[in-house]
């Protein structure tokens, strides 16, 4: 199962479909969590029930049932052809590889074990029992005879035989010996001296990506990472979008132009092998190498070149890719299979935007099934019009001279089922059906070039031109209005929505729940005052720093809600002083507050796992209720409004998607008077707003302990921008209840500037807590001062490094960050067993610093372009 799971999109809000058989594979589903892997890292990550749509058809047959048949097909085609021994001219090479490749995994995606076995044995039969290969001779320094190592890799990753080590450590020598360029490129064989070419970095880097993360080898990354930008950077063509098939440093081959070194010609395969490589290669590359966003770069350069190419009239493409309808010229079936996998496996993890790239994606599998696959009378299914070999250099098998030109790459052979072809169309099979069984595709973050994919998803709901005033329903200035509220949100919501509008003046309320469609609209010039007796806010389904029960209501709160609002010029006014709601964990002389013995109850239900339902806290309990929650809700708007004297957080999404906060003043001083607190929700932008509180400005939170690790949803994809941060223990804060992880959090174009603001950015964790906490980027920046650091990464926070669960921080920027005063840059504590790593400063500047940095359990830490001015 791991295998199969692994496969599965980081971030995709899905049930997880269980292929019984073919038959009842579109109608089964199951919700469980999801344990998936995303450049490397495993999240074990508790998907909420939802629909999936049953999948799109080609010709009467789902993608994945075409891959089966095509599998198949082809397995009875080669019998025993491709294996060692058969008494066949079996070889060890790079198309068997590909072929047994696409067999494993599907036969991963469906059950069949027997198919993975031939898959392997495609591989494996050729291992000697002494560690060889037969037919391999490393002294040849072939590219092509790499990729057979994946299958190899792939079985180790199961069992660790150090049988199958040495062959795969025989590979890695060839690599590390591998005769190279002036600037380090490949040589693609000996035989071919100075020349790199795209079909190189697929047999190269996909296994060794695979093999850094196999055997903990961060060299084999940056490895992989030059090769690929190397060949961008000697083939892109900017004009085109496209890359020539390849470039001769030393520009004495006939093929190669002289003033530039490449081919003449855009041969359609070679970039399939250039986009296939990076795409393999991201499976195992860390989000956190320092180059994985520039991979993803030249992916998105290289996806919109094929989707720039794409016939218009059949969705497939060309032998030569740029010169479609000339005469020769034909649509070839191994270049369009390749480009179907890489663009719809780019979407599918989230390195290229759904939106964008899923029409090029369903037109070209559509034309593959309807001009490139044939039926015979037997139900035997081939893949038509595959270019059968292009190189380039010496002659061809029929005695042509393989220069690059147009002319030679249409006279090579066209044959059915190439394995170059067959292997990636039963791939693309697998991608398409994941892709179109799902409305939504996750989104992987490297860097500041995918802050636009991340708003993207983030659209403020639009709500219908109907008011709903208060005073319709009987609101009256000075009385309590809660039922009046209450009428008027259930009848905007009988009617379809609009607003709820709270007219200019003073009205009294208690709790206010929110229905779908509705928007909470409180007018310039009016201030809603909520009530302070306990009594007025019901029990209901909430979170409680972090941990789940049955407590008192958020002043406005919703429950399972879409398209909901608050917005207006208004006031929100929840009238908490020390008499009433701040008194609950007020500190006395010698006295705990009131609200720790519930506090400590809660927390020990959570670790116990008790029920839900029978964490019941109501009166006596003085566990105080947050200002705005909106709970397990989506499409959310909280606008303009100001918030005074909150109890306790103000605005508190929970396991919420599509949010947005803009223009929202807060001004709120009480004990844990948090600003914004998304917890364990997605797609957010928090802009415009300020923050003046008792606690952290923003707070991003994911549960607590082992109750946060039973939900275990993290927060990500967060947009904060154009805010301004006065007082608080930090400007951005992640955790502490942070065991549901959080990750790609932006933060831009803010101001932090406070006597009174302790950090601007913090992050807080612990062995209790545990989490991953990563792809955060800050940039411009203006901190005026703060009371103890610019970035503060603390692992030992309450109880430290007591307990089973190492923290991980991983892959932070700060640019164009300035600071005019501060204790420290630097307050970074972990311990041993925890991850500080890839804390990245550029083009910063940090006057008048008074003491030492400290820095205790850190990883890489790197400063490019960064002046720090002592005070003294």
């Amino acid at each position: 199962m791991g295998s199969a799971l692994s496969a599965a999109p980081p971030c995709l809000q899905r049930e997880l479909c269980t292929l019984k058989n073919m038959k009842t594979f579109n109608r089964t589903c199951f919700s469980r969590p999801w344990i998936v892997l995303a450049a490397g890292v495993l999240f074990n990550v508790s998907l909420p029930l939802c629909a999936v749509a049953a999948v799109e058809q080609f010709n009467g047959t789902t993608p994945l049932e075409w891959s089966v048949r095509v599998a198949q097909s082809e397995m009875a085609r080669r019998g025993n052809s491709l294996f060692f021994g058969s008494g066949l001219r079996a070889r060890w090479d790079y198309t068997s590889a590909l072929f047994g490749l696409s067999l494993v995994k599907l036969s991963e995606r469906i059950g069949d074990k027997a198919m993975g076995e031939f898959g392997y044995r495609t591989s494996e039969s050729f291992l000697t029992a002494e560690g060889g290969i037969r037919t391999y001779d490393a002294a040849d320094c072939n590219l092509d005879m790499i990729p057979q190592g994946r299958l190899l890799l792939l079985r180790y990753d199961q069992a660790h035989d150090e049988k199958l080590q040495k062959p795969i450590e025989l590979l890695r020598r060839q690599l590390a010996s591998q005769p190279r360029t002036s600037d380090g490129g490949f040589w693609h064989k000996q035989r071919y001296p100075y020349q790199m070419w795209l079909d190189g970095l697929f047999m190269s880097s996909p296994f060794l990506a695979h093999y850094g993360k196999t055997f903990g080898d961060p060299s084999a990354f940056d490895e992989v990472v030059k090769q690929i930008l190397l060949m961008e950077r000697h083939a892109y063509d900017a004009k085109t979008g496209l890359l020539y098939h390849a470039w001769d440093e030393k520009r004495t081959q006939s093929w190669a132009n002289k003033d530039t070194g490449h081919s003449p010609n855009f041969w359609g395969r070679a970039i399939g092998w250039y986009a296939m490589a990076m795409v393999d290669s991201l499976d195992f590359i860390p989000p956190t190498h320092p180059d994985a966003e520039a991979i993803n770069e030249v992916l998105r350069r290289t996806a919109d070149g094929i989707a720039r190419w794409q016939d218009p009239k059949s969705g497939l493409w060309w032998q030569v890719v740029d010169q479609g309808g000339r005469e020769g010229n034909y649509l070839e079936a191994t270049a369009s299979s390749m480009f179907v996998y890489a663009l719809a496996k780019g979407v599918n993890r989230g390195y290229l935007p759904r939106e964008k790239f899923l029409p090029v994606i369903r037109r070209g599998y559509e034309g593959l099934i309807r001009d490139l696959i044939r039926t015979d009378k037997n139900g035997a299914v081939s893949l038509t019009h595959c270019c059968q070999v292009a190189g380039l250099g010496y002659t061809s098998a029929s005695g042509r001279t393989r220069d690059g030109s147009f002319a030679y790459y249409v006279n090579e052979p066209i044959i059915d089922n190439d394995l170059k072809g067959v292997g990636p169309f039963i791939l693309a099979g697998i991608e398409v059906e994941q892709l179109l069984a799902t409305a939504d595709s996750p989104l992987v973050v490297r860097g500041w070039g995918d802050i636009d994919a991340v708003l993207a998803r983030i659209k403020a709901p639009v709500f219908a031109a109907r008011d709903f005033p208060i005073t319709d329903f009987g609101a009256r200035p000075g009385a309590d209005a809660t039922t009046a509220i209450r009428a008027a949100i259930g009848a905007c919501h009988a009617a379809g929505g609009g607003r709820v509008v709270v007219p200019a003046g003073e009205w009294l309320t208690g709790a206010i729940h929110l229905l779908s469609n509705v928007n909470l609209h409180v007018s310039k010039g009016a201030t809603l005052k909520f009530s302070p007796d306990p009594a007025h806010y019901p029990i209901v389904s909430t979170r409680w720093e972090g941990v789940e029960l049955m407590g008192y209501s958020a002043f406005i709160y919703a429950f399972e809600q879409e398209n909901i609002a608050v917005t207006g010029e208004g006031t929100l006014d929840g009238q908490a002083d020390w008499d009433t709601w701040w008194a609950w964990n007020q500190k006395g002389k010698n006295q705990p507050p009131r609200q720790k013995a519930a506090r400590d109850r809660l927390n020990a239900m959570g670790e116990a796992g008790v029920p839900v339902a029978e964490r019941i806290f109501g009166k006596g309990s003085f566990l105080r209720p947050n200002f705005i929650q909106p709970y397990r809700c989506k499409n959310i708007l909280i606008e303009g409004v100001t918030i005074v004297r909150s109890p306790m957080w103000e605005l508190h999404p929970v396991l919420s998607q599509n949010i947005t906060v803009r223009g929202v003043k807060i001004h709120s001083h009480g004990p844990n008077n948090d600003g914004c607190d998304p917890e364990s929700s997605r797609d957010i932008l928090i802009e415009g707003c300020v923050f003046d509180t008792g606690d952290d400005c923003i707070a991003i939170k994911s549960g607590r302990n082992n109750d946060g690790r039973r939900v275990n949803v993290p927060s990500e994809s967060i947009v904060i921008r154009n805010c301004t941060m006065m007082d608080g223990h930090g400007g951005v804060v992640l955790g502490s209840e942070i065991s549901g992880s959080v990750r790609n959090v932006f933060v831009e174009n803010c101001k932090m500037d406070s006597p009174n603001l302790d950090r601007a950015l913090r992050f807080k964790s612990n062995a209790q807590r545990g989490g991953v906490l990563e792809n955060v980027f800050m940039r411009n920046l203006e901190i005026g001062r703060v009371a103890e650091a610019v970035l503060t990464i603390d692992l030992i926070y309450e109880e430290g490094a007591r307990g089973p669960y190492r923290p991980v921080v991983r892959n932070v920027s700060l640019d164009h960050v300035t600071s005019q005063g501060s204790p420290r840059v630097l307050w970074i504590a972990g311990f041993e067993g925890a991850t500080i790593d890839n804390i990245r400063f550029t083009d910063c500047a940090f006057n008048n610093v008074t003491d030492t940095d400290l820095v205790r359990h850190a990883g890489r830490i790197t400063f490019e372009n960064v002046s720090i001015e002592p005070a003294k």
